[in-house]
Protein backbone atom coordinates (compact mmCIF):
# COMPACT_ATOMS: atom_id res chain seq x y z
CA UNK A 1 0.00 0.00 0.00
CA UNK A 2 1.67 3.54 -1.04
CA UNK A 3 2.29 6.18 1.57
CA UNK A 4 -0.46 8.15 2.20
CA UNK A 5 -1.85 10.93 4.76
CA UNK A 6 -5.28 12.46 5.09
CA UNK A 7 -5.36 15.05 8.14
CA UNK A 8 -3.91 16.39 11.01
CA UNK A 9 -5.74 15.10 14.12
CA UNK A 10 -4.22 18.03 15.83
CA UNK A 11 -6.84 20.35 15.38
CA UNK A 12 -5.69 24.02 13.83
CA UNK A 13 -7.25 27.23 14.54
CA UNK A 14 -9.31 28.46 11.32
CA UNK A 15 -7.39 30.39 8.83
CA UNK A 16 -10.01 32.78 6.51
CA UNK A 17 -8.10 33.45 3.84
CA UNK A 18 -10.83 33.73 0.55
CA UNK A 19 -9.85 35.48 -2.71
CA UNK A 20 -9.29 38.78 -4.05
CA UNK A 21 -11.35 39.96 -6.72
CA UNK A 22 -8.94 39.33 -9.85
CA UNK A 23 -8.20 35.68 -8.18
CA UNK A 24 -12.41 35.19 -9.25
CA UNK A 25 -12.30 36.87 -12.17
CA UNK A 26 -14.05 35.07 -14.56
CA UNK A 27 -16.42 34.74 -17.70
CA UNK A 28 -20.07 34.10 -16.26
CA UNK A 29 -21.35 30.57 -16.93
CA UNK A 30 -24.29 30.86 -19.95
CA UNK A 31 -26.70 28.36 -20.41
CA UNK A 32 -26.44 26.17 -23.65
CA UNK A 33 -27.96 23.17 -25.27
CA UNK A 34 -26.74 19.82 -23.17
CA UNK A 35 -24.31 18.29 -26.41
CA UNK A 36 -22.38 22.61 -27.07
CA UNK A 37 -22.03 23.10 -22.89
CA UNK A 38 -20.36 19.58 -22.83
CA UNK A 39 -16.78 19.21 -21.62
CA UNK A 40 -14.51 15.97 -22.22
CA UNK A 41 -14.78 12.63 -20.18
CA UNK A 42 -11.55 11.99 -19.65
CA UNK A 43 -11.06 7.96 -20.16
CA UNK A 44 -10.09 6.27 -16.68
CA UNK A 45 -7.11 4.57 -16.53
CA UNK A 46 -9.08 1.20 -14.93
CA UNK A 47 -12.54 0.83 -14.24
CA UNK A 48 -11.84 -1.88 -11.58
CA UNK A 49 -13.27 -0.85 -8.27
CA UNK A 50 -11.16 0.61 -5.62
CA UNK A 51 -10.97 -1.49 -2.55
CA UNK A 52 -11.20 0.63 0.65
CA UNK A 53 -8.70 -1.58 2.04
CA UNK A 54 -6.14 -0.64 -0.20
CA UNK A 55 -6.51 2.71 1.16
CA UNK A 56 -7.46 2.31 4.85
CA UNK A 57 -5.41 -0.68 5.30
CA UNK A 58 -6.67 -4.47 5.39
CA UNK A 59 -6.87 -4.30 9.37
CA UNK A 60 -8.99 -1.06 9.38
CA UNK A 61 -11.39 -2.95 7.39
CA UNK A 62 -11.58 -6.20 8.88
CA UNK A 63 -12.44 -4.43 12.33
CA UNK A 64 -15.23 -3.05 10.43
CA UNK A 65 -16.35 -5.91 8.82
CA UNK A 66 -15.95 -8.22 11.87
CA UNK A 67 -15.68 -6.28 14.71
CA UNK A 68 -18.10 -3.26 13.97
CA UNK A 69 -20.49 -4.87 11.64
CA UNK A 70 -21.29 -1.51 10.11
CA UNK A 71 -19.20 1.00 8.80
CA UNK A 72 -20.03 4.91 8.85
CA UNK A 73 -19.22 7.47 6.33
CA UNK A 74 -19.90 11.53 5.70
CA UNK A 75 -21.24 12.32 2.33
CA UNK A 76 -21.46 16.03 1.51
CA UNK A 77 -21.45 18.20 -2.27
CA UNK A 78 -20.99 22.13 -3.21
CA UNK A 79 -18.68 22.48 -0.47
CA UNK A 80 -16.25 25.33 -1.85
CA UNK A 81 -16.76 28.72 0.09
CA UNK A 82 -15.29 31.01 -2.29
CA UNK A 83 -16.75 34.24 -1.78
CA UNK A 84 -17.42 33.45 1.84
CA UNK A 85 -15.87 30.57 3.17
CA UNK A 86 -17.05 30.72 6.91
CA UNK A 87 -19.75 28.39 5.87
CA UNK A 88 -17.33 25.63 4.47
CA UNK A 89 -15.26 26.10 7.87
CA UNK A 90 -18.05 25.95 10.35
CA UNK A 91 -19.18 22.52 8.58
CA UNK A 92 -15.39 21.12 7.73
CA UNK A 93 -15.23 21.64 11.19
CA UNK A 94 -18.89 19.46 12.07
CA UNK A 95 -17.16 16.95 10.03
CA UNK A 96 -13.34 16.90 11.29
CA UNK A 97 -15.38 16.60 15.13
CA UNK A 98 -17.77 13.64 14.38
CA UNK A 99 -14.99 12.22 12.45
CA UNK A 100 -13.04 10.05 15.31
CA UNK A 101 -16.93 8.50 16.41
CA UNK A 102 -15.93 5.59 14.03
CA UNK A 103 -16.22 7.76 10.24
CA UNK A 104 -14.13 5.87 7.97
CA UNK A 105 -14.53 7.86 5.00
CA UNK A 106 -15.92 11.05 2.98
CA UNK A 107 -17.76 10.99 -0.24
CA UNK A 108 -18.04 14.84 -2.11
CA UNK A 109 -20.43 14.82 -4.27
CA UNK A 110 -18.75 17.35 -6.54
CA UNK A 111 -18.27 21.31 -6.64
CA UNK A 112 -15.09 20.70 -4.85
CA UNK A 113 -13.49 23.93 -5.90
CA UNK A 114 -15.68 27.42 -7.39
CA UNK A 115 -15.99 28.88 -9.67
CA UNK A 116 -13.61 26.91 -12.17
CA UNK A 117 -11.47 23.63 -12.13
CA UNK A 118 -8.15 25.20 -11.78
CA UNK A 119 -5.62 23.83 -9.13
CA UNK A 120 -4.76 27.12 -7.69
CA UNK A 121 -8.16 27.10 -6.15
CA UNK A 122 -7.18 23.62 -4.15
CA UNK A 123 -5.78 24.84 -1.19
CA UNK A 124 -8.15 27.50 -0.39
CA UNK A 125 -11.27 25.32 -0.60
CA UNK A 126 -10.03 21.71 -0.34
CA UNK A 127 -6.50 21.59 1.95
CA UNK A 128 -7.25 23.96 4.28
CA UNK A 129 -10.89 23.64 5.05
CA UNK A 130 -10.36 19.74 5.84
CA UNK A 131 -6.88 19.61 7.27
CA UNK A 132 -7.73 18.30 10.44
CA UNK A 133 -10.35 16.03 9.02
CA UNK A 134 -7.81 12.79 9.39
CA UNK A 135 -9.56 10.32 6.67
CA UNK A 136 -9.92 9.53 3.02
CA UNK A 137 -11.72 11.89 1.12
CA UNK A 138 -13.02 10.20 -2.44
CA UNK A 139 -14.99 12.46 -4.84
CA UNK A 140 -16.63 12.64 -8.19
CA UNK A 141 -16.45 16.15 -9.77
CA UNK A 142 -19.02 18.94 -10.31
CA UNK A 143 -19.66 21.02 -13.14
CA UNK A 144 -17.58 23.63 -11.04
CA UNK A 145 -14.88 20.92 -10.92
CA UNK A 146 -14.78 20.22 -14.81
CA UNK A 147 -15.17 24.41 -15.93
CA UNK A 148 -12.45 26.40 -17.05
CA UNK A 149 -11.56 30.00 -18.46
CA UNK A 150 -12.16 30.70 -22.04
CA UNK A 151 -8.64 31.04 -22.51
CA UNK A 152 -6.89 28.42 -19.65
CA UNK A 153 -4.15 26.83 -21.38
CA UNK A 154 -4.40 23.91 -18.55
CA UNK A 155 -6.71 20.53 -19.72
CA UNK A 156 -10.31 20.42 -18.44
CA UNK A 157 -10.60 18.82 -14.83
CA UNK A 158 -6.85 18.59 -15.08
CA UNK A 159 -7.28 20.53 -11.42
CA UNK A 160 -9.60 17.09 -10.29
CA UNK A 161 -7.07 14.88 -11.64
CA UNK A 162 -4.23 15.91 -9.86
CA UNK A 163 -5.76 16.12 -6.38
CA UNK A 164 -7.92 12.81 -7.20
CA UNK A 165 -7.10 10.83 -9.62
CA UNK A 166 -3.14 10.78 -9.42
CA UNK A 167 -1.12 7.40 -10.21
CA UNK A 168 0.22 7.90 -6.50
CA UNK A 169 -0.86 9.19 -3.30
CA UNK A 170 1.74 12.36 -3.74
CA UNK A 171 2.75 15.33 -1.57
CA UNK A 172 1.10 17.59 -4.26
CA UNK A 173 2.20 21.61 -3.44
CA UNK A 174 -0.99 22.52 -4.12
CA UNK A 175 -1.60 21.50 -0.43
CA UNK A 176 0.77 24.06 0.74
CA UNK A 177 2.09 21.94 4.07
CA UNK A 178 -1.70 20.42 5.08
CA UNK A 179 -1.33 16.82 5.76
CA UNK A 180 -2.70 15.29 2.95
CA UNK A 181 -1.53 13.24 -0.33
CA UNK A 182 -3.38 13.16 -3.23
CA UNK A 183 -5.95 10.40 -3.78
CA UNK A 184 -5.49 8.02 -6.91
CA UNK A 185 -8.93 7.27 -7.50
CA UNK A 186 -8.61 5.40 -11.31
CA UNK A 187 -10.51 8.49 -13.05
CA UNK A 188 -13.66 10.64 -13.05
CA UNK A 189 -15.75 7.95 -12.78
CA UNK A 190 -15.17 4.94 -10.65
CA UNK A 191 -16.17 2.24 -8.23
CA UNK A 192 -15.15 2.24 -4.84
CA UNK A 193 -16.12 -1.29 -3.04
CA UNK A 194 -16.16 -0.56 0.85
CA UNK A 195 -17.67 -2.96 3.82
CA UNK A 196 -21.75 -3.31 3.09
CA UNK A 197 -21.25 -0.40 0.85
CA UNK A 198 -20.63 -0.34 -3.20
CA UNK A 199 -20.25 3.35 -4.82
CA UNK A 200 -20.39 3.95 -8.75
CA UNK A 201 -19.67 7.36 -8.95
CA UNK A 202 -20.23 9.13 -12.69
CA UNK A 203 -19.00 12.31 -13.84
CA UNK A 204 -22.38 14.14 -15.27
CA UNK A 205 -20.88 16.94 -16.89
CA UNK A 206 -20.15 20.77 -17.00
CA UNK A 207 -24.16 22.02 -17.41
CA UNK A 208 -25.02 24.78 -15.22
CA UNK A 209 -28.42 26.01 -13.52
CA UNK A 210 -30.80 25.33 -16.65
CA UNK A 211 -28.59 22.39 -18.47
CA UNK A 212 -28.89 18.91 -17.27
CA UNK A 213 -26.12 17.08 -16.24
CA UNK A 214 -25.30 14.52 -19.20
CA UNK A 215 -22.90 11.50 -18.90
CA UNK A 216 -23.14 10.41 -22.42
CA UNK A 217 -23.69 11.80 -25.73
CA UNK A 218 -22.94 10.02 -29.48
CA UNK A 219 -22.64 13.75 -31.24
CA UNK A 220 -19.28 14.24 -28.92
CA UNK A 221 -16.38 11.52 -29.74
CA UNK A 222 -15.06 13.11 -26.41
CA UNK A 223 -17.14 12.46 -24.05
CA UNK A 224 -18.77 9.29 -25.99
CA UNK A 225 -20.57 6.07 -24.54
CA UNK A 226 -17.54 5.36 -21.51
CA UNK A 227 -19.35 5.76 -19.25
CA UNK A 228 -22.48 3.90 -20.40
CA UNK A 229 -20.14 1.13 -20.42
CA UNK A 230 -18.72 1.32 -17.12
CA UNK A 231 -21.90 1.72 -15.68
CA UNK A 232 -23.01 -1.81 -17.25
CA UNK A 233 -19.79 -3.50 -16.13
CA UNK A 234 -20.10 -1.98 -12.24
CA UNK A 235 -23.85 -3.33 -12.45
CA UNK A 236 -23.18 -6.82 -13.42
CA UNK A 237 -20.35 -7.35 -11.34
CA UNK A 238 -23.23 -5.58 -8.51
CA UNK A 239 -25.15 -8.33 -9.34
CA UNK A 240 -22.99 -11.28 -9.50
CA UNK A 241 -21.81 -10.48 -5.92
CA UNK A 242 -25.20 -10.27 -4.59
CA UNK A 243 -25.63 -13.71 -6.19
CA UNK A 244 -22.77 -15.16 -4.39
CA UNK A 245 -23.80 -14.52 -1.37
CA UNK A 246 -21.87 -10.84 -0.88
CA UNK A 247 -24.38 -7.96 -0.44
CA UNK A 248 -23.39 -4.22 -0.22
CA UNK A 249 -25.49 -1.46 -0.49
CA UNK A 250 -25.51 0.16 -4.09
CA UNK A 251 -25.22 3.78 -4.32
CA UNK A 252 -25.18 5.61 -7.10
CA UNK A 253 -23.88 9.08 -7.58
CA UNK A 254 -24.15 11.61 -9.69
CA UNK A 255 -23.51 15.18 -8.86
CA UNK A 256 -26.58 16.60 -10.56
CA UNK A 257 -29.54 15.25 -9.34
CA UNK A 258 -32.30 13.48 -11.36
CA UNK A 259 -34.71 15.36 -9.41
CA UNK A 260 -35.08 18.60 -7.58
CA UNK A 261 -37.35 21.53 -6.37
CA UNK A 262 -34.77 23.91 -6.72
CA UNK A 263 -35.50 27.52 -8.45
CA UNK A 264 -32.07 27.62 -9.86
CA UNK A 265 -31.01 24.35 -11.24
CA UNK A 266 -32.81 21.76 -13.58
CA UNK A 267 -34.24 18.12 -12.95
CA UNK A 268 -32.08 15.92 -15.42
CA UNK A 269 -34.34 13.33 -16.80
CA UNK A 270 -32.28 12.42 -19.72
CA UNK A 271 -29.45 11.62 -17.52
CA UNK A 272 -31.61 9.38 -15.26
CA UNK A 273 -33.32 7.32 -18.53
CA UNK A 274 -29.76 6.77 -20.00
CA UNK A 275 -29.19 5.66 -16.11
CA UNK A 276 -32.20 3.58 -15.47
CA UNK A 277 -31.88 1.76 -18.83
CA UNK A 278 -28.49 0.06 -17.75
CA UNK A 279 -30.29 -0.88 -14.70
CA UNK A 280 -32.79 -2.55 -16.47
CA UNK A 281 -30.89 -4.50 -18.79
CA UNK A 282 -28.38 -5.85 -15.98
CA UNK A 283 -31.58 -5.98 -13.79
CA UNK A 284 -30.56 -3.95 -10.92
CA UNK A 285 -31.29 -0.44 -9.41
CA UNK A 286 -29.81 1.47 -7.24
CA UNK A 287 -30.68 1.01 -3.22
CA UNK A 288 -29.87 4.86 -3.15
CA UNK A 289 -29.36 7.79 -5.79
CA UNK A 290 -26.91 10.93 -4.26
CA UNK A 291 -26.48 13.77 -5.41
CA UNK A 292 -25.62 17.28 -5.24
CA UNK A 293 -25.22 20.41 -7.83
CA UNK A 294 -28.71 22.05 -6.44
CA UNK A 295 -27.48 24.46 -2.93
CA UNK A 296 -29.88 22.59 -0.35
CA UNK A 297 -31.18 19.48 1.22
CA UNK A 298 -33.55 17.32 -0.51
CA UNK A 299 -35.02 13.70 -0.09
CA UNK A 300 -37.45 12.27 -2.78
CA UNK A 301 -38.81 8.41 -2.49
CA UNK A 302 -39.30 7.03 -6.17
CA UNK A 303 -40.26 3.64 -6.46
CA UNK A 304 -39.51 1.19 -9.12
CA UNK A 305 -40.69 -2.73 -9.16
CA UNK A 306 -42.33 -2.49 -5.58
CA UNK A 307 -39.16 -1.15 -4.23
CA UNK A 308 -38.60 2.16 -2.61
CA UNK A 309 -35.21 4.19 -3.43
CA UNK A 310 -34.30 7.44 -1.79
CA UNK A 311 -32.80 9.94 -4.28
CA UNK A 312 -30.91 12.74 -2.30
CA UNK A 313 -29.66 15.81 -2.88
CA UNK A 314 -26.71 17.42 -0.59
CA UNK A 315 -25.46 20.32 -2.01
CA UNK A 316 -25.36 22.41 1.60
CA UNK A 317 -21.62 21.81 2.15
CA UNK A 318 -20.44 25.48 2.70
CA UNK A 319 -21.09 27.33 -1.09
CA UNK A 320 -22.29 30.14 0.45
CA UNK A 321 -25.53 30.58 -2.23
CA UNK A 322 -28.17 28.40 -0.65
CA UNK A 323 -31.83 29.77 -2.42
CA UNK A 324 -33.21 30.51 1.23
CA UNK A 325 -30.71 32.74 2.30
CA UNK A 326 -30.62 34.79 -0.35
CA UNK A 327 -31.38 38.65 0.55
CA UNK A 328 -33.32 40.92 -2.19
CA UNK A 329 -36.18 40.27 -4.65
CA UNK A 330 -38.96 37.79 -4.28
CA UNK A 331 -37.79 35.11 -2.17
CA UNK A 332 -37.37 31.78 -3.90
CA UNK A 333 -40.17 29.69 -4.14
CA UNK A 334 -40.27 26.34 -2.05
CA UNK A 335 -42.13 23.20 -2.97
CA UNK A 336 -44.58 21.14 -0.96
CA UNK A 337 -43.07 18.64 1.23
CA UNK A 338 -45.01 15.66 0.76
CA UNK A 339 -46.03 15.88 -2.48
CA UNK A 340 -46.67 13.00 -4.52
CA UNK A 341 -46.81 12.20 -8.14
CA UNK A 342 -45.28 10.17 -10.93
CA UNK A 343 -41.46 10.68 -12.30
CA UNK A 344 -41.16 10.65 -16.66
CA UNK A 345 -41.62 6.94 -16.45
CA UNK A 346 -44.23 7.12 -14.47
CA UNK A 347 -42.91 5.40 -11.40
CA UNK A 348 -44.87 7.02 -7.90
CA UNK A 349 -42.08 9.83 -7.08
CA UNK A 350 -42.99 11.73 -3.69
CA UNK A 351 -41.07 14.94 -2.16
CA UNK A 352 -40.06 13.89 1.61
CA UNK A 353 -37.69 16.33 2.82
CA UNK A 354 -36.88 19.85 1.34
CA UNK A 355 -34.13 22.20 2.97
CA UNK A 356 -32.61 25.70 1.18
CA UNK A 357 -31.77 27.33 4.37
CA UNK A 358 -29.30 25.25 6.40
CA UNK A 359 -25.40 24.31 5.59
CA UNK A 360 -25.12 20.82 6.82
CA UNK A 361 -23.73 17.09 5.04
CA UNK A 362 -24.87 13.44 5.71
CA UNK A 363 -24.06 11.00 7.98
CA UNK A 364 -24.69 7.18 6.54
CA UNK A 365 -24.66 4.25 8.75
CA UNK A 366 -24.45 0.66 7.05
CA UNK A 367 -24.60 -2.51 7.94
CA UNK A 368 -25.97 -5.97 6.42
CA UNK A 369 -29.24 -5.24 6.98
CA UNK A 370 -29.99 -1.49 7.05
CA UNK A 371 -28.67 1.69 5.92
CA UNK A 372 -29.37 4.64 7.90
CA UNK A 373 -29.03 8.04 6.84
CA UNK A 374 -29.06 11.57 9.09
CA UNK A 375 -29.02 14.62 7.44
CA UNK A 376 -27.13 17.14 10.22
CA UNK A 377 -27.27 20.57 9.88
CA UNK A 378 -24.57 23.31 11.45
CA UNK A 379 -25.30 26.74 12.24
CA UNK A 380 -22.47 28.54 10.88
CA UNK A 381 -22.07 31.36 13.64
CA UNK A 382 -22.02 28.55 16.83
CA UNK A 383 -20.95 25.70 15.08
CA UNK A 384 -24.04 24.21 17.26
CA UNK A 385 -25.39 20.75 14.61
CA UNK A 386 -28.68 19.23 14.78
CA UNK A 387 -30.61 16.54 12.39
CA UNK A 388 -32.41 17.79 9.59
CA UNK A 389 -33.83 14.38 8.14
CA UNK A 390 -33.37 11.20 9.22
CA UNK A 391 -34.74 7.92 7.10
CA UNK A 392 -33.87 4.45 7.08
CA UNK A 393 -33.87 1.70 4.21
CA UNK A 394 -34.43 -1.99 4.97
CA UNK A 395 -32.48 -3.98 2.50
CA UNK A 396 -34.64 -7.19 2.44
CA UNK A 397 -37.96 -5.10 1.55
CA UNK A 398 -36.77 -2.21 0.17
CA UNK A 399 -38.88 -0.05 2.20
CA UNK A 400 -37.90 3.18 3.22
CA UNK A 401 -38.71 4.50 6.88
CA UNK A 402 -38.37 8.11 8.43
CA UNK A 403 -36.47 8.14 11.66
CA UNK A 404 -34.44 10.55 13.87
CA UNK A 405 -31.98 7.38 15.11
CA UNK A 406 -29.14 9.75 16.12
CA UNK A 407 -26.17 6.77 16.64
CA UNK A 408 -25.72 6.53 20.56
CA UNK A 409 -22.69 8.14 20.58
CA UNK A 410 -24.08 11.04 20.12
CA UNK A 411 -21.59 12.45 18.21
CA UNK A 412 -24.10 15.72 16.92
CA UNK A 413 -23.74 16.86 20.34
CA UNK A 414 -19.57 16.32 20.48
CA UNK A 415 -19.59 17.83 16.93
CA UNK A 416 -21.35 20.96 18.32
CA UNK A 417 -19.48 21.25 21.73
CA UNK A 418 -15.99 20.43 20.17
CA UNK A 419 -16.91 23.33 16.93
CA UNK A 420 -17.73 26.06 19.45
CA UNK A 421 -14.71 25.05 21.82
CA UNK A 422 -12.66 25.11 18.76
CA UNK A 423 -13.98 28.26 17.17
CA UNK A 424 -13.50 30.10 20.77
CA UNK A 425 -9.89 29.23 20.67
CA UNK A 426 -9.00 29.75 17.02
CA UNK A 427 -10.00 33.15 18.05
CA UNK A 428 -7.97 33.76 20.75
CA UNK A 429 -4.60 31.84 19.08
CA UNK A 430 -5.10 33.14 15.82
CA UNK A 431 -5.88 36.84 16.52
CA UNK A 432 -6.53 38.36 13.51
CA UNK A 433 -6.23 37.35 9.99
CA UNK A 434 -3.24 39.25 9.37
CA UNK A 435 -1.70 37.89 12.40
CA UNK A 436 -2.39 34.25 10.96
CA UNK A 437 -0.85 35.65 7.85
CA UNK A 438 1.99 36.29 8.92
CA UNK A 439 2.53 33.26 11.09
CA UNK A 440 2.35 31.26 8.28
CA UNK A 441 5.02 33.05 6.11
CA UNK A 442 7.47 32.29 8.76
CA UNK A 443 6.88 28.37 8.20
CA UNK A 444 9.49 28.02 5.85
CA UNK A 445 8.84 24.65 4.38
CA UNK A 446 4.84 26.18 3.92
CA UNK A 447 6.63 28.86 2.08
CA UNK A 448 8.74 26.43 -0.08
CA UNK A 449 5.20 24.86 -1.03
CA UNK A 450 3.58 28.12 -2.06
CA UNK A 451 6.86 28.97 -4.13
CA UNK A 452 6.42 25.79 -6.01
CA UNK A 453 3.05 25.39 -6.48
CA UNK A 454 2.60 29.50 -7.86
CA UNK A 455 5.65 28.35 -10.11
CA UNK A 456 3.72 25.36 -11.15
CA UNK A 457 0.54 27.53 -11.62
CA UNK A 458 2.74 29.90 -13.50
CA UNK A 459 4.03 27.68 -15.95
CA UNK A 460 0.69 26.33 -16.98
CA UNK A 461 -0.74 29.46 -17.49
CA UNK A 462 1.76 32.41 -18.81
CA UNK A 463 0.76 35.40 -19.01
CA UNK A 464 -2.76 34.96 -19.78
CA UNK A 465 -5.89 38.04 -18.64
CA UNK A 466 -8.84 36.99 -17.43
CA UNK A 467 -12.21 38.56 -18.09
CA UNK A 468 -14.12 39.88 -15.69
CA UNK A 469 -17.37 38.42 -13.69
CA UNK A 470 -20.46 39.93 -13.61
Amino acid sequence: MAQRAFGDPQRTPDDFKGFTPKEMAGEPFKDAPADSALGPVPTARSTQPVDLADVLGTAAVTKIENTDKKIVLHIIGDSGGVTSPQYQFAVADALAADQPNGVSFLYHLGDVVYFFGEDSYYFEQFYDPYRSYNAPIFAIPGNHDGAMYSKETAQPLQGFLENFCSTTPTDTPDNQGCVRTTMDQPGVYFTLNAPFIKFIGLYSNVGEGGTSGVISSTKRTDVGTKQLDFLKTALTQAKAERAAGKYRVLALATHHPPFTGSPFHVPSPGMLKMIDQVCEAVGIYPDIHLSGHSHLYERFTRTVKGRQIPYIVSGNAGYPGLPGLKKGGKPAPVPNVGEAGEDASGNPLKLETFNNRTFGFLRVTVSATELDVVAIGVDPDTGNTNPLDGFSVDLKTGVVADTQNIPANSSLAQAASIAAKKKKASAQKAGTKAASKKAAKKAPARKALKKASAKKRSARKGSKKKPSTK
